[in-house]
């Protein structure tokens, strides 16, 4: 090796020459489908990962928008609760001391 490099060095062996001694056609073609087999693989485990963590994410997001809807539900539940006639109505004669008109005192004006 130290000869070829001395050569290369010296300008006497040009480097394509070097390169033609240690591949030679046949094995530049299996050295390229090596290469794509490796990328391919490295790809298809990127995806995979990448597919994974995506599903996962998804898992979360049904999962909080499941927890989101049954909070609503309560939500709503609270405010039927809240605007109820009859508590209205209990409020209004507790608290503010009124008191639903009976018939002699509502007045209906006609014009």
């Amino acid at each position: 090796m130290n000869t070829a490099a001395r050569l290369l060095t010296q300008g006497v062996l040009p480097r394509s020459r070097v390169i033609s001694i240690f591949v030679d056609k046949s094995q530049l073609s299996v050295l390229a489908v090596a290469i794509s087999v490796l990328l391919s693989a490295l790809s298809v485990i990127y995806m995979t990962n990448t597919t994974r963590s995506l599903t996962a994410n998804i898992q979360q997001t049904f999962a909080e928008r499941e927890r989101l809807h049954v909070q609503w539900g309560q939500l709503l539940l609270e405010k039927s609760t809240w605007i109820m006639q009859a508590r209205i109505q209990n409020l209004a004669e507790g608290k503010l001391g009124m008191l639903i008109p009976d018939g002699k005192s509502v007045v209906v004006i006609n014009e």
